[in-house]
């Protein structure tokens, strides 16, 4: 509270605000929070200017939904009524930047004791208020996630919260007050190692471990604490707090653990009768049943890979036999289709040259075709010639007959001359000479043309049978020609089905080479397929080495042994084929 008097009261007063406000942030208020003035701590620390909050109400400092609550509007009506405020408070500077103050509202009163003004005094504790905050959460988040108990200096306990209540089963009311040894086995809270811990507690030395305890009703409790001695301004411990996290399980789990290790050692060495009988607690009861099942189907797996491994050396030696059976089949299927091809490619060969010659009686019959052609078309013109050499010894003929008819009519006129000639006398007796010789002349050529007349008809019959003859061989010429026409078509007919059959003959040695290649890829696939058999085998014996190192405690089924396997057949140089 803050009074105004006169003379020289007045003067201290004013002397003692100036101190005050050298040091802090004043600012004053009329009784219904108008801002009168302020000085220029307050300003500095708000971010205003003097200008900008004169005449405005304290609200603008204020959270808008405080400033509007029935609690402001009772802050101020009980300054107005002359009653002190003092706390920390939090304002707001310009731009809505938040502080935190440690402030006095307080009312000033006249000479006659009524309020008429107000003036706050005001230090800017934002820094340390935000620093109390942050060490606060840390706490809460500290105190939400561990057990923490807080203890006097003796060992009394003080407080807990509720995580550590929760691990040892007891109620707050059941604790306070108590000391420490409560959670502790008897005889060590009696042994001067445990006196010696709060000594070097109470001596401000931090101590951190796993730690057992007990709980309620004697149950066992492991945590990982810390007990942490709580030091005052002047540096001297006042109390102990501890914090702690409940590691009981961890604890039991690490016995579980132990035995599990031991049992899975064995296991490791082939022992599957490691089974452990005793009951675990809590979870670890499904860990042990799950490991005992665990155990069982392993066994049984054991037992069948045991059989399994005898069956398969047997079925792999049965396979093995079947496949060098096979590939002796093969090896023999190979050289059978060596030889096959050797002999298709010389039956190909043969057809193939068969073809050349039928090409070239092809090409001759065709060639003699030709000429026996040409032959008839000769034969046809000599006929012809004989047929007009006939017609000619026709015309010769009838001239003949003619020139004989002359003969006759001259001798005839010859005959009638040398009549007339004899009447006439002796002036006849020259043309009776001449009459002789002509009829001489006349009968000469009827003797001529007669010779020539048999000798054209014998010529004509000549003709006439070389004609008949010509026809006869132009006749046999067709026929010759008509048979070498057939005969080049039936050579052509030939060729080409020995050119057909060369080149089926070839397709079908290209297929024989390609089912030799194929029986000899097979011929190889068998050989890796017995190396893959031998190698399978090998392994089945690998596998039975290795499932006879478990023991379940029942006799072991034998293997049965492996069958010899056949010989194989590789084909070494030359063709030959040798035993593997």
């Amino acid at each position: 509270m803050v009074e105004i008097s006169f003379g020289s009261s007045h003067r201290d007063n004013a002397a003692k605000v100036a101190a005050i406000s050298r040091s802090q942030a004043v600012i004053e208020f009329a009784l219904d929070g108008t801002i009168i003035t302020a000085n220029e701590n307050f300003l500095s620390a708000m971010g205003y200017g003097l200008d900008e909050v004169v005449g405005r109400h304290h609200a603008m400092f204020c959270d808008p939904d405080y400033a509007k609550s029935a609690d402001y509007q009772s802050f101020w009506a009980d300054l107005a009524k002359g009653q002190f405020k003092s706390a920390a408070f939090q304002r707001f500077a310009k731009g809505g930047r938040e502080i935190w103050i440690q402030a006095s509202y307080n009312p000033v009163f006249d000479h006659a004791g009524r309020p008429v003004k107000v003036i706050k005094f005001a230090t800017d504790i934002t820094e340390q208020t935000q620093r109390s905050a942050d060490l606060a959460a840390q706490i809460e988040a500290i105190s939400r996630v561990q057990a923490v108990i807080a203890f006097k200096l003796d060992g009394t306990i003080i407080e807990a919260n509720e995580n550590f209540l929760t691990t040892v089963g007891y109620r707050l009311e059941e604790i306070v007050g108590q000391h420490h040894a409560m959670f502790c086995d008897p005889d060590y809270a009696r042994s001067s190692e445990y006196a010696q811990f709060w000594e070097r507690l109470r001596a401000g030395q931090y101590e951190a471990a796993e730690f057992q305890r007990f709980g309620k009703n004697g149950k066992e409790i492991w945590i990982q604490a810390s007990y942490n001695p709580v030091l005052d301004a002047a540096g001297r411990v006042v109390k102990v707090v501890k914090f702690a996290t409940d590691i009981t399980e961890r604890k039991r789990a690490e016995g579980i653990i132990a035995e599990l290790t031991s049992s899975l050692a064995r296991m490791a060495k082939g022992d599957l009768g490691c089974r452990i009988e005793h009951q675990f607690t809590g979870q670890y009861e499904q860990l042990r049943l799950a490991f005992n099942s665990s155990l069982e189907q392993l066994e049984d797996i054991v037992s069948g890979l045991r059989h399994a491994s005898g069956a398969l050396r047997t079925a792999t030696a049965e396979i093995l036999s079947g496949a060098n059976d096979l590939s002796s089949r093969t090896t023999k299927q190979a050289a059978t289709i060596e030889e096959t091809s050797a002999a298709v490619e010389q039956l190909s060969s043969a057809v193939a040259d068969n073809a050349k010659r039928a090409s070239m009686a092809s090409e001759k019959a065709r060639a003699v075709s030709q000429n026996a052609t040409e032959g008839g078309e000769v034969m046809h013109d000599a006929t012809q010639a004989m047929t007009a050499i006939e017609t000619s010894s026709g015309k010769i003929s009838n001239i003949i007959g003619m020139i004989d008819d002359i003969a006759f009519q001259t001798n005839l006129l010859a005959l009638n001359a040398s009549v007339e000639a004899a009447r006439a006398g002796d002036a006849g007796k020259g043309f009776a000479v001449v009459a002789v010789e002509v009829r001489r002349l006349a009968q000469s050529a009827a003797s001529a043309s007669s010779d020539v007349k048999a000798l054209i008809e014998a010529s004509a019959g000549e003709v006439r049978s070389g004609a008949q003859l010509v026809n006869r061989a132009a006749e046999r010429l067709q026929d010759i020609l008509v048979g070498a026409e057939e005969s080049a078509t039936l050579i052509d007919a030939i060729a080409t089905a020995n050119r057909d059959q060369s080149g089926a003959l070839e397709e079908v040695a290209v297929a024989v080479r390609q089912m030799d290649e194929m029986t000899q890829h097979n011929a190889a696939l068998v050989e890796q397929t017995n190396a893959a058999i031998e190698q399978t085998e090998a392994q089945a014996g690998e596998l039975d080495r290795i499932v006879a190192v478990f023991r379940s405690g029942q006799p072991a089924a034998m293997p049965e042994p492996a069958r010899p396997a056949a010989p194989r057949l590789l084909k070494v140089a030359g063709g030959d084929w040798m035993e593997a």
